[in-house]
């Protein structure tokens, strides 16, 4: 459900999704930092902020854990978000 929340309104928007992404994870989650909207501009911004939250919820990395198939979850949204991403051109927020 917090995941369908986070989505909500944001379905294949990389930023909208990375800038929000700590109001999603689970608890004890340490590894990643908030980020701007300032801090996606470019296509370069977006792809380095990418690949690290793409580090943080790798199902590999959540195998048996009890935050598994949440991690999953999130992995598969921004990874369709990229996708959308890189079909548009991956073109600068301005």
């Amino acid at each position: 459900v917090q995941v369908l929340e986070w989505i909500e309104g944001k379905e294949r928007n990389i930023r909208a999704l990375l800038s929000t992404m700590h109001t999603v994870l689970w608890a004890g989650e340490t590894k990643w930092k908030p980020v701007s909207m300032a801090d996606l501009v470019t296509p370069e911004q977006v792809k380095k902020v990418y690949r690290r939250a793409v580090l943080v919820v790798h199902p590999d990395k959540a195998t048996g854990q009890p935050y598994e198939q949440y991690a999953k979850m999130i992995f598969m949204e921004l990874n369709d978000a990229w996708s959308e991403f890189e079909n548009q051109g991956q073109k600068p927020l301005y």
